[in-house]
């Protein structure tokens, strides 16, 4: 047999043994093999368990609020006269009676020394007009005047003592106009706005320096219809500021009993805990949010540690029939080191954290 002929024959043959052994192998014929049967389970490793139950939860609202101040005032002049100097900025904070604003008065003053001069005047003519009376009430006593004389002078001394009143009262109304010149602070505060410069003409109505009490502070907010019928007065609320990073205990002082028709909310009025003047760092106008308490709710509370996230999706393992069930639920919420779950459990399941 020739060479080509002897190779004709054993390549189909060394193929087909190839092929043979390969389909045993597939088949199981040189692996051991287990007799039919049910393998035994594996008892599965639990660590400590969450017994899913529903708990009380005190839910609170977030309002928005500003920073307001119960004593503020607005100064202006109650007379029209030029601005001669103003002694605060903003910024400032004054005592109670210190001088803030200086008019021109010399107008004024000559009209207050004309009234003096006046009642001067009237004073010397009354007591003539009193001695002059007294003589005559003598002399019509001995008959030696007649009663017209007598009445003349009676009218004349009631005339000039009349003259005399007006003139005091006169007098009064300047020096009162004259105190006008000078605007004071009624209240002790800090000046947050002045609206005029010295050379100004001050008109009376027309605001010339904002002032507030520091220490008279609140927070002011409106409230939404349906929290607000629920508050009470001098209910206690949480107040943040987190311009400057506090939080704050407030009381209620006042319930505005009229709401706004168009956006139906009431105007709630929260007084702050008082801070040192001088450090304080409120100020009117800031920002502020109120912590408004809801009513108690049951809730499915479970610890944050038996939950796996994946990007925005939470899952949790169930013991479900000795076995491990991986549950995607839905959360809400975080209460300190637990989380609130809407929806994917109920109460009476277990929770755990198959063992590696």
């Amino acid at each position: 047999m020739s060479v080509s002929t002897t190779r004709k024959v054993l390549f189909p043959l060394g193929a087909v043994v190839v092929l043979g052994i390969s389909v045993a192998w597939m088949a199981g014929l040189f692996s051991t093999k287990v007799a039919p049967g049910l393998l035994q389970s594996q008892p599965i490793s639990i660590q400590p368990l969450w017994t899913v139950t529903t708990q009380t939860v005190q839910r609170t609202e977030g309002v928005a609020a500003t920073v307001t101040a119960r004593d503020t005032t607005l100064l202006s002049s109650r007379i029209m006269a030029r601005i001669e100097a103003i002694k605060v900025r903003a910024g400032d904070h004054v005592a109670q009676g210190s001088l803030l604003v200086s008019l021109e008065n010399s107008a004024l003053l000559s009209q207050v020394a004309q009234a003096n001069s006046r009642i001067q005047a009237l004073q010397g003519l009354l007591q003539e007009a009193k001695n002059t009376l007294i003589r005559t009430q003598n002399l019509k006593e001995s008959s030696l005047v007649s009663n017209a004389e007598l009445d003349k002078a009676q009218a004349n001394f009631t005339r000039l003592n009349n003259e005399l009143l007006a003139a005091e009262q006169n007098k009064q109304e300047v020096q009162t106009a004259l105190s006008y010149s000078e605007i004071r602070a009624p209240i002790a505060g800090t000046i947050v706005e002045r609206s005029a410069e010295p050379g100004n003409m001050a008109v009376p109505g027309q605001p010339l320096l904002a002032l507030y009490n520091p220490e008279s502070l609140l927070v002011e907010a409106n409230v939404r219809e349906a929290l607000a019928v629920n508050l009470s007065l001098n209910q206690s609320v949480d107040v943040m500021i987190d311009s400057v990073g506090l939080r704050l205990q407030g009381n209620i002082i006042e319930l505005v009993p009229a709401g706004d028709p168009n956006a139906h909310s009431f105007v709630v009025k929260v007084n702050i805990q008082a801070l040192p003047t001088n450090s304080s760092p409120l100020r009117p106008g800031m920002f502020a949010r109120l912590s408004l308490p809801l009513e108690n709710q049951q809730h499915i509370l479970i610890p944050l540690s038996l939950v796996q996230s994946f990007g925005q999706l939470d899952r949790v393992w169930v013991i479900n029939e000795g076995q491990w069930q991986s549950r995607f639920v839905r959360l809400a919420e975080q209460v300190g080191e637990q989380v609130e779950v809407v929806s994917g459990l109920k109460p009476g399941e277990q929770l755990g954290l198959p063992a590696a």
